[in-house]
């Protein structure tokens, strides 16, 4: 195996294996990851197109339309017509979502605290590890998500 290789499958099995713990978490609200960091992106922007929801997103890749219909059949968040594009549709939380917030900030702030400890055992900085993934996603959908995410320009 390559060292090129072998980081892509470290890569990809840190992601596997995080979102397996995440998902554990989760279970007792009734959450995937996924729906979990739609929830959450809808509570930080507020109302979104899903064009905008799905820009944001790290966990899906093209239109998130699948994932949003089952979250609007459960109730979490609401999907209108857009006032300003006929074809377009506005998704916010729903109250069943709003009411899921604070819980779901409290499991998430004790998950990414495990993870900041869990950093510390790093051979560098969280900084470097930092800037070295993102280098490593600079370009992508998943990369301009997580920039949009922080606050850091428009796709």
């Amino acid at each position: 195996m390559t060292p090129a290789e072998e980081l892509r499958y470290l890569v990809l099995a840190l992601q596997r294996e995080g979102n397996r713990q995440l998902a554990d978490v989760l279970r007792p609200l009734g959450l995937t990851p996924s729906q979990a960091e739609v929830l959450q992106v809808l509570d930080q922007f507020g109302e979104l197109t899903l064009l905008e929801l799905g820009e944001r997103l790290v966990c899906e890749t093209g239109s998130p339309s699948r994932l949003v219909n089952g979250m609007v059949q459960a109730g979490t968040i609401s999907k209108t017509p857009s006032p300003l594009d006929g074809r377009a549709v506005t998704l916010a939380l729903a109250p069943k979502g709003q009411a899921l917030m604070p819980q779901l900030n409290a499991i998430e702030d004790a998950y990414n605290e495990m993870v900041a400890q869990q950093a510390k055992h790093l051979p560098v900085s969280m900084d470097v590890a930092l800037e070295i993934l993102h280098t490593l996603v600079e370009g992508t959908a998943a990369g301009r998500a997580v920039k949009l995410r922080k606050g850091e320009g428009e796709v």
